[in-house]
């Protein structure tokens, strides 16, 4: 998967330096999490100083992954001068400056080594070194096979950590980018002590009522088209004040009704604080769905993608359902 020349990049990055920052995109999930906890624990053991800066709070469901607290909200006003100071930053679970946000207008101004690996389609160039693998089933897929070529002796946080990023990306092993490579990987780990019913609790199993009331409420509100191809639902602010919610509480809702029969496309709509759309794409595997997405300055993968969008929230709402219909034929 990685190239002799791209790994003796990397390693010759973490061998000559001393201070490194790791960061993931916004809204975080178990795959970018997983890759930094995993790296952040490889690089600690190497003496390395590591700071790891983030846009968001680590979803609850994860924060087992992070028991001293080690993740922290990127603040320009505390942090700049720890980026600066940096030798390297790694860049991990997307290729795309935007969804770095405030960390990633700071990077585009300083001169410092970035490393980006991701699983995810980069069009031109973001780091200097850019390990793009597409046919990876998550960054965390990747991310064990550089520790293991380094050399590290994998083990504690580092095999949960992998473990939740193959895990939560491939859904539970059922989504489309499932691959050997997940099972072998998955076996290797769970071999090495990780315990998957633990894991598996950690993560899906400690849900809030407030997000079991808010799930209901979407799932009693579908809406399908003609021929029940197409099935989508919103979140608004209004409901989310209602229910006693937060945006991160909606993760994964979008992949409940694709497993309704017949349905090939789900949308979620997503209302933010910001007066922006949140959109969350999902395919069952006939249709791909990312050039949809891509038209709202988004992406993603095939069967999977999302976009943020400004504007009215019903309008975008109609329009972005009426392409997706005519995507559908």
């Amino acid at each position: 998967m990685i190239d002799t020349t791209t790994l003796q990049k990397i390693q010759t990055i973490i061998q000559s330096g001393k201070k490194f920052i790791l960061t993931t995109h916004v809204n975080a999930d178990g795959d970018g999490i997983g890759s930094e906890i995993a790296l952040l624990h490889y690089l600690r053991e190497l003496g390395k100083e590591v700071h790891v800066f983030n846009h968001n709070p680590t979803p609850e469901n994860l924060e087992f992954l992070d028991r001293r607290d080690e993740l922290q909200l990127f603040d320009a006003a505390k942090h700049a001068e720890i980026v600066r100071e940096a030798d390297a930053v790694f860049i991990l679970d997307i290729s795309d400056w935007e969804r770095l946000r405030e960390l990633g207008k700071l990077l585009k101004q300083i001169t410092v080594a970035k490393i980006c690996i991701d699983h995810h389609p980069l069009e031109g160039k973001l780091g200097d070194v850019d390990w793009i693998f597409t046919n990876a089933s998550s960054t965390g897929e990747m991310m064990y096979e550089l520790l293991t070529k380094l050399g590290a002796h994998l083990q504690g946080k580092m095999l949960e950590a992998l473990y939740t990023a193959v895990l939560t990306d491939t859904g539970g092993f059922r989504f489309s980018n499932t691959n050997p490579a997940a099972h072998r990987i998955a076996a290797d780990l769970i071999a090495r002590g990780v315990k998957p019913h633990q894991i598996y609790q950690e993560v899906y199993e400690k849900q809030s009522a407030n997000k079991m009331r808010l799930l209901g409420k979407m799932l009693s509100s579908l809406n399908f088209s003609p021929d029940s191809r197409l099935v989508w639902f919103t979140v608004t602010q209004d409901l989310m004040k209602a229910t006693g919610t937060q945006p991160r509480d909606t993760e994964g809702f979008a992949d409940f009704p694709r497993s309704i029969d017949g349905v090939e496309l789900c949308l979620m709509f997503l209302e933010t604080e910001k007066r922006q759309t949140k959109i969350s794409f999902r395919s069952k595997g006939k249709v791909v769905i990312n050039g949809l997405a891509n038209r709202y300055g988004g992406g993603g993968h095939p069967y999977a993608s999302g976009a943020l969008v400004d504007g009215n929230f019903q309008q975008v709402v109609q329009q972005v359902v009426e392409e997706a219909k005519e995507l559908l034929g």
